[in-house]
């Protein structure tokens, strides 16, 4: 039994490390903004997203359906909207959770928000929380890289990126 345990950690172990390693790789590969910019459907991009990850039955995710359809990277936006979505979901506590993606348009810039009703982010971490390696709380899967990744991206675009939390409630805002 012990020895079965110990296998169990060991796997466990090597998996996160495994991630910790793509995440690191996928950090650093962020360079530039793409010479190789295609129409990318956000709407239909979040509904991939959806299938991609594991999103418990108490959660749900509402999408606005006027998501604009923008010229970009399209894989380095499913990376910033992947990690978006799986941190609302991986820190959801509520019997209920919810993520909410949403658009504003602007005239000269795209304004998306996620927000979810989660655990919330204190005042002091709003800055810290987009460096790398650093995360709140100490979910299984959280590297402390995905929303550095969030930020590297949104600054290559020329975007800002901030958030407005209280308990219980994240509201991150983006745009470019």
């Amino acid at each position: 039994d012990d020895g079965v345990k110990n296998i169990n950690l060991i796997q466990e172990v090597v998996q996160k490390m495994e991630t910790l390693i793509n995440d690191i790789l996928n950090y650093s590969s962020i360079k530039e903004k793409s010479k190789d910019l295609e129409d990318v459907n956000i709407y239909e991009l979040i509904k991939d997203i959806e299938k991609l990850i594991l999103v418990p039955k108490h959660i749900s995710i509402n999408i606005d359906e006027n998501l604009p359809v923008i010229k970009a990277d399209k894989i380095r936006i499913q990376q910033l909207f992947q990690n978006l979505i799986s941190n609302a979901v991986n820190y959801s506590d509520k019997e209920k959770g919810f993520v909410n993606i949403g658009y504003i348009e602007k005239k000269k810039h795209h304004l998306f928000t996620v927000e979810d009703n989660g655990v919330g982010i204190p005042t002091e971490y709003h800055d810290k929380i987009f460096k790398v390696f650093e995360s709140l709380g100490d979910h299984k899967d959280s590297t402390g890289i995905g929303l550095s990744i969030v930020k590297k991206i949104v600054d290559i675009y020329e975007g800002k990126i901030w958030l407005e939390s209280e308990e219980g409630k994240v509201f991150i805002q983006f745009d470019n």
